[in-house]
């Protein structure tokens, strides 16, 4: 089963490709997606409301079919996909009949590009830089 940080993951690296989320037949695309080392009040809106019961079934990532429901019941998981590396449902039992949402992208997989990432602490980033300086020194 899909957790809903991992679904919250999920979306966030397609978001950063410019895939858009398709709620009740509308397109949302937050942006800013990180404010320092979290999502973004934007980003957190737009998960709030495919989180809201009458919508989460009639949400899902452009490009795909898979609603966000049906990523976080038991059936689903979220895995690297082999082409991309960017994550894609797939089903637990049974055969998978989804595509990455990558399909069509027609500059994704892209190795001179950086892959989408995470909010970063950059506090944490910075004490990890000065201890391995200390230790480099020793």
């Amino acid at each position: 089963m899909a957790s809903e940080t991992q679904v919250k993951k999920y979306l966030a690296d397609w978001f950063q490709l410019g895939k858009t989320l398709v709620v009740d037949q509308q397109l949302q695309l937050p942006s800013p997606l990180f404010e320092g080392s979290r999502y973004s009040e934007a980003f957190e809106h737009c998960w709030r409301s495919v989180c809201c019961p009458q919508l989460r079934h009639r949400s899902y990532l452009e490009g795909t079919e898979i609603s966000i429901a049906e990523l976080l019941d038991d059936r689903w998981d979220i895995t690297a996909c082999a082409r991309c590396a960017m994550p894609i449902p797939l089903p637990i039992s049974g055969i998978g009949g989804s595509v990455c949402p990558c399909h069509d992208l027609p500059s994704w997989p892209n190795t001179d590009l950086p892959q989408p990432r995470q909010p970063v602490n950059t506090q944490i980033g910075l004490r990890e830089i000065c201890r391995r300086l200390v230790s480099h020194d020793e």
